[in-house]
């Protein structure tokens, strides 16, 4: 009993220790958000004096997102719609809002993707990946500790499931964290559980000929990640190639690499080891960074856009948008 407690304040002094540097290194205060609204914050003018490194993707923007709503915070995927961008949360959120880069005003909307209280019904309500389908702007969501996926019409006022058990085998906690639809019509998932129990940077991959349909079987593959990260998600640019994102949690808080990998390398039995393109480490920006897409834009650039979950941990993290230009030397880097 006393080593057991012993164990667990141990655990407690470790989390406490990996928080220092975040909450010592947190900069600027959140924005005070007033009533319902939900707030953005430009972080680029204390930013830009001494720029973060971010490898070969070079930051352009950084904004903080704050609301009164405390599930505003739990953002843990992220894709375009058809006015802006969206994401959902880990308690039943969705947000819809416009890109922080472009000039006026800028909107944002939250709304409950999901009630809370639909658990009780055994409705997944943990979302951690998300694609939107072309052509119907449906979202297909992907939950975690729940064998199905979710697809909503873009309004949501429609909702249908479809039941995958192959997502059963992956451990609590440690489901479908990576998810999106090629141009090639494939769907593929990655899980953030290990693929085996010795090797700690190998996970699970499920590839589907197109959007999953109930109880279909996928293909399999291996995704190897650097040492000590783990998957959260998938976007493919719009050259092609897949961009992952890989997060790790240690004693200095969270940090984030992006990788590179060529679509052609999903094949079932492959092991895709990603070339490593942008590491985010530098404590004014660096956070739990979960969801990510890539645009296209009117120059012919590709953006990489970034958001974090604050976890509704305000008080050491926050919810953070992020804007990465893909430059030339991503462009010509190996894709495997």
């Amino acid at each position: 009993m006393a080593r057991a407690t012993a164990m667990r304040a141990f655990k407690l002094a470790l989390l406490i220790l990996a928080l220092v540097p975040t909450l010592w290194l947190r900069g600027a205060k959140p924005p005070e958000p007033r009533d319902a609204a939900i707030v953005l914050a430009d972080l680029m003018p204390a930013l830009r004096d001494s720029l973060p490194d971010t490898g070969a993707l070079r930051l352009e923007g950084a904004w903080h997102i704050a609301g009164r709503a405390h599930t505003l915070g739990t953002l843990s995927a992220l894709a375009q719609s058809q006015g802006g961008l969206v994401a959902v949360g880990d308690r039943g959120g969705i947000l819809w809002f416009d890109r922080p880069d472009r000039p006026g005003s800028w909107h944002a909307r939250f709304a409950p993707l999901v009630d809370l209280d639909w658990r009780q019904y055994h409705h997944p309500t943990d979302a951690e990946s998300l694609f939107v389908e072309p052509g119907s702007g449906d979202l297909v969501v992907g939950y975690e500790d729940a064998p199905t996926l979710v697809q909503f019409s873009p309004d949501l006022a429609r909702r249908s499931r479809i039941p995958l058990p192959v997502l059963a085998e992956w451990p609590e906690n440690q489901g479908p964290e990576a998810m999106t639809r090629l141009a090639d019509g494939r769907t593929v998932i990655v899980g953030e559980a290990y693929a085996h129990w010795l090797d700690r940077t190998r996970h699970p991959g499920l590839v589907f000929p197109a959007t999953p349909r109930p109880f279909e079987t996928p293909a399999r593959f291996e995704l190897v990640m650097p040492a000590g990260y783990r998957p959260s998600e998938l976007a493919q640019m719009p050259d092609g190639r897949l961009l992952v994102l890989g997060r790790h949690f240690g004693l200095m808080g969270f940090r984030s690499v992006i990788a590179i990998f060529a679509p052609q390398d999903i094949r079932p039995g492959a092991a895709i080891t990603p070339h490593v393109l942008a590491r985010i480490d530098d404590p004014r920006i660096r956070d739990n960074y979960e969801g990510m897409t890539v645009t296209r834009e009117a120059d012919g650039g590709q953006i990489v856009w970034l958001i974090s979950d604050s976890n509704e941990m305000v008080w050491a993290q926050r919810t953070l948008v992020l804007k990465l230009r893909i430059g030339p030397e991503a462009l010509l880097a190996p894709a495997r």
